[in-house]
């Protein structure tokens, strides 16, 4: 479709049908990821024998290390990818995760994704709202750069993508004004976020961001 615009010149038709084309094709490579981050092709992780003791074991040796900060950070990949697949319960992860929850901290977007990474639905929304108020917090405030509102904004998506219980409604209210602003990643980070409640729990978002289909229902 690309090199039919680019050779044939373009027009309102193909243009429509190469957005189309575009945005299938990255939702097909949403749900690879997504199906890579449940665990499929880490057949080791698979195979624990005792995952929940391993993971425990893992995290107590990276809570007392002193190793570098980028092994430190594999080893934190390792236990979300292992919290993922076996759906864990490690209740001290998620206060060890507040201390590096910060805008200036080194690789912060793996950071965010390890921490989305690490919910799932049986983790207790207790758990997981401490870490929802700092992202909102740290990232998601008036006096941040966009870049990092944006990071923010889509950090929380990814993690109320496997956890809604982890927002409630005071805070989601807060995060959908930042649709309206002037940056365009920000903002399209906030309507996908409220994008996202409208399919999962519409009930969350204030009345008049709900969409005609769950207002209907």
């Amino acid at each position: 479709l690309m090199h039919a615009v680019s050779v044939g010149g373009s027009s309102k038709a193909k243009e429509r049908r190469l957005k189309r084309a575009q945005a299938s094709l990255r939702r097909l490579g949403q749900k690879q990821d997504n199906a890579m981050g449940q665990g499929q092709g880490f057949a080791a992780l698979q195979l624990l024998h005792d995952p929940h003791g391993w993971t425990e074991r893992l995290f107590g040796w990276l809570r007392r290390c002193r190793a570098p900060f980028n092994l430190r950070l594999l080893a934190l990949n390792v236990i979300s990818r292992a919290i993922a697949i076996h759906q864990l319960i490690l209740p001290e992860l998620y206060p060890f995760l507040l201390r590096y929850l910060q805008p200036h901290q080194r690789h912060v977007a793996n950071i965010l994704a390890l921490t989305a990474q690490a919910s799932h639905p049986l983790v207790p929304p207790d758990y997981l709202q401490p870490v929802v108020a700092a992202i909102s917090k740290n990232f998601v405030a008036d006096h941040c750069r966009p870049e990092v509102i944006a990071a923010g904004l889509n950090g929380l998506r990814e993690l109320c993508q496997r956890s809604p219980a982890a927002m409630d409604s005071e805070q989601l209210a807060y995060l959908v004004q930042f649709r309206g602003n002037q940056d365009k990643n920000v903002a399209m980070a906030a309507r996908s976020l409220v994008g996202l409640f409208r399919r999962e729990h519409a009930t969350l978002l204030p009345k008049r961001e709900r969409g005609r289909e769950a207002t209907m229902a």
